[in-house]
């Protein structure tokens, strides 16, 4: 075996690792934003070792480059996508004051209620 294929079989077992801890992050995490954080980093940064793993492998060739134009388009679709499904759930469940402070002993469903006019 030739230092390239060592290299190349070491970033690809440390991608599938990246995405099999994505993977028990998913199953183990308490709430929907967690859960979509674990997925999101874990699994854009393990497809990226992955394809630069098959980069070294296949060394400066034509399949390289295709290589590369995948990786690319993984590193802009990956995290735009679970941006995308965080707002929408956001949204969803109308959290336009995410962000503010809890008081305690105010439930927040009655007073969104009291707002939307039920």
């Amino acid at each position: 075996m030739s230092i390239q294929n060592i290299m190349a079989i070491a970033i690809i077992s440390f991608g599938f690792v990246l995405m099999a801890t994505a993977a028990v992050g998913v199953i183990r995490f308490p709430d929907f934003f967690t859960r979509l954080h674990a997925s999101g980093v874990g699994e854009t940064f393990g497809a990226l070792m992955m394809t630069i793993g098959i980069m070294v492998y296949t060394g400066w060739t034509l399949l390289s480059l295709k290589v590369f134009i995948i990786f690319f388009l993984l590193l802009l679709t990956n995290p735009l996508g679970t941006n995308l499904i965080m707002l929408t759930s956001i949204h969803a469940k109308n959290y336009h004051d995410y962000n503010h402070k809890r008081h305690i002993g105010v439930n927040d469903d009655n007073n969104i209620a009291e707002k939307e006019g039920r």
